[in-house]
């Protein structure tokens, strides 16, 4: 039985933000795809289908999860358009005709083919928690193409695959339409579907002709009813949809699996959950039947799961959204049933013995002796326990909720957010003055034209390391650091993190992206301003506000609906400044504030004015409380041939001192300006710097482990 997911490569990576549905507050990827795994394992769940590549923008390869049928590519989201692309292309069909565009598949089969598992030291073409390859998620012409052009290239790719990796199951991973040369065309959704004749043709696949090379192994094909036969869910067509692939596999002699299908739901067409679970059980019925008939069926693969808290994008109306399955589900309790009746039907393949197919051995160390505390996840890991494991990603920390999690070499640190007391570790709690920030804060119809961006701190909501980001590309194209990571998921926090970062008076805040992006007038503090205008021209006017949002998509098949982008931003100043730094006509005559020097409880602004002194009740930024509380984790025992690792402070946090009265680095050295306290072992040590901190909060660094 499979598992259909998307995005898992990104999760998998860390990336702090999922499209297609939302990671579960306080929850980290790779924490996703372990609950993914254990769901799996504790309902006789056996393999996951994914992506080998990204599904959104600027993302990075990833680290195999057990189990696995990994496709090549994808012909839809980021996928063949992408390789036309780049090659100067723009033909849709070229990717399977095109000589250049083929290398370049080539090329990424042999970097996946050939990378090195980085945590058990095995080539991927040799690595047993892979089960297969799919060359293509759903391959397509798009257009009419001669007959043959999608079988000629599965032909020339699957041996070269092969060639590079004998070791793995391999197929095309298609839905499965047949053309008018074969004498299964009846098999195709029904021609009483609404312009059928204009796209199944237009595919260019042949199920037979696409899985008769002999480097195939098994036939794999999908059912889109929904997609297909919209409104018209007919039993009849899906039953006989399986069994004719399932004769498939007796002509060619292949082994076959349903590997992917899905039911939506749309109130709209009367598709609800009962549906739903008639339509899965109709699928599992039909299976069943042709298995114990003899026929080569396989196996089956829904689309798709959702651990709890995971939400459906706002297109999709949240939630379960379109075609989300929880384990709560009555759904679940069909596939775990089924699940169990695939499983007893399994039987030993004649004439193969396992034994003789089993991965060359590797050689590798126990790391458990580096883990930070006996926390399983943590300290370092790798063939010889010398890979630094990022705990802040992984969700193998211990930080509490409202703290930041700060990853250092073989350990990691927590602090508690600005404004909230506590250990870091076992609670941080808000004081009185996080609740009051909303009274300190004013909104504004507009940004005004010229504002700088503030680098996002981080140690504030809305912070996190982002793995999944190539190199030189980040959230905003613009600049590196600007923005939050993580969602925010309220103003009160985007206005946390304002109070922590050095020179931001402004923000704004977008409840539909929970994205924020810090503002301030210039100063040392900003990473990127606006142009002033030319002395004898008058300031840009403001930007006009969005437009209302488009009504709601009606479409029978919520998945033609467009994908909404528009993003709706508030803009907030502090009221202790006059405005969030507007430039008014007359006054382009700008320069940079200087830096704080020690003394200074706040940078100073231009041209943004104070309305009464920051020491005044009510706006000095220290009635934010008590100040944060860093723990530092670190391994148990250093690690052979490591050097002892010192408590890494983050950026807020300055001049504290080690055992050795070392002074404790920061990324980019220490900051001056926080009474910090460093504490080993329960003893404090001397500190240094003066007490100015962004908010004139002290901050204490406490060094557990080490």
């Amino acid at each position: 039985m499979l598992i259909v997911r998307w995005e898992v490569l990104e999760a998998a990576t860390g990336a702090p933000v999922l499209f297609a549905a939302s990671l579960p507050a306080n929850t980290s990827g790779p924490q996703l795809v372990r609950s993914y795994m254990d769901t799996a394992v504790a309902n006789n769940l056996n393999v996951m289908r994914i992506w080998a590549q990204t599904v959104g923008f600027n993302r990075a390869p990833f680290q195999t999860s057990p189990g696995v049928i990994m496709a090549f590519v994808d012909n839809w989201v980021e996928g063949v358009d992408q390789y036309v692309g780049w090659a100067g292309l723009s033909d849709h069909v070229s990717f399977f005709t095109d000589p250049k565009v083929m290398q370049l598949y080539k090329n990424n089969v042999k970097v996946l083919t050939s990378r090195v598992n980085t945590i058990n030291g095995r080539k991927y073409s040799e690595d047993p928690t892979i089960f297969a390859w799919d060359l293509i998620n759903e391959p397509r012409c798009n257009s009419d193409c001669p007959a043959g052009t999608i079988s000629g290239w599965v032909t020339e790719m699957a041996a070269y695959v092969k060639s590079l990796d004998p070791n793995h199951l391999l197929t095309v991973g298609e839905e499965g339409f047949y053309t008018s040369t074969t004498n299964q065309t009846f098999c195709n959704p029904s021609s009483s579907a609404p312009g059928w004749k204009s796209w199944v043709p237009a595919t260019g696949q042949d199920a037979v002709a696409d899985h008769a090379s002999p480097d195939i192994d098994f036939i794999a094909f999908h059912s889109w009813i929904d997609n297909w036969q919209p409104g018209n869910v007919s039993e009849v067509f899906q039953r006989n949809w399986i069994e004719c692939h399932a004769n498939d596999g007796i002509q060619l002699n292949k082994p076959v699996i349903l590997e992917e299908f899905g039911k939506f739901i749309n109130a709209t067409v009367g598709a609800d959950m009962n549906q739903r679970n008639q339509y899965y059980g109709i699928i599992f019925d039909e299976i069943n039947k042709l298995t114990d008939a003899g026929k080569p069926i396989k196996g089956v693969g829904f689309w798709e799961i959702y651990e709890p808290g995971q939400d459906a994008p706002a297109s999709e109306g949240g939630g379960r959204g379109v075609y989300g399955i929880y384990p709560t589900d009555a759904t679940f309790a069909l596939i775990k049933q089924e699940a169990q009746s695939l499983n007893a039907r399994a039987a030993a393949v004649p004439g193969c013995d396992a034994t003789a197919h089993t991965a060359p051995a590797v050689t590798t160390q126990d790391c458990t002796s580096t883990q930070v505390k006996g926390l399983v996840g943590t300290g370092f890991e790798g063939p010889t326990c010398t890979i630094d494991i990022n705990e802040c990603v992984r969700g193998t920390d211990n930080c509490a909720a409202n703290a930041a999690c700060i990853n250092t070499q073989g350990g990691f640190q927590c602090q508690c957010w600005l404004g909230y007391t506590g250990d870091g570790v076992s609670s941080c709690t808000a004081s009185p003055a996080v609740n009051d920030l909303p009274s300190q804060y004013v909104t504004e119809a507009t940004q005004g034209p010229l504002i700088c961006d503030v680098m996002y701190p981080i140690d504030a909501p809305g912070s996190a390391y982002d793995p999944t980001l190539i190199a030189g590309l980040t959230v905003n194209p613009q600049v590196e650091g600007v923005g939050n990571v993580a969602p925010v998921y309220s103003p009160n926090s985007c206005m946390v993190a304002c109070e922590t970062a050095p020179g931001c008076s402004a923000f704004a805040y977008s409840p539909q992206g929970m994205s924020c992006f810090l503002k301030g007038c210039p100063s040392n503090y900003t990473v990127q301003c606006p142009t002033p205008p030319p002395a004898n021209e008058p300031a840009p006017a403001p930007p006009a506000p969005p437009a209302p949002p488009e009504p709601p998509c009606t479409n029978p098949n919520p998945t033609l609906c467009p994908v909404v982008n528009a993003t709706y931003y508030s803009y907030y100043h502090k009221t202790r400044y006059q405005d969030g730094c507007t430039f008014a006509a007359g006054n382009p005559g700008l320069t940079l504030a200087p830096a704080p020097t020690p003394g200074e409880v706040k940078p100073v602004f231009a041209p943004g004015t104070p309305i009464a002194p920051e020491t005044a009740a009510g706006s000095d930024p220290s009635s934010l409380g008590a100040a944060p509380v860093v723990t530092s984790e670190g391994p148990s025992a250093p690690v052979a041939g490591q050097p002892s690792i010192a408590s890494i402070p983050i950026r807020a946090s300055t001049p504290a001192t080690a055992a050795g009265n070392e002074p404790l680095p920061g990324p980019d050295g220490p900051v001056p300006g926080t009474n910090a306290t460093a504490v080993t072992n329960g003893t404090a040590l001397p500190s240094g710097g003066s007490n100015l901190s962004a908010g004139n909060i002290s901050s204490s660094i406490v060094a557990a482990g080490r």
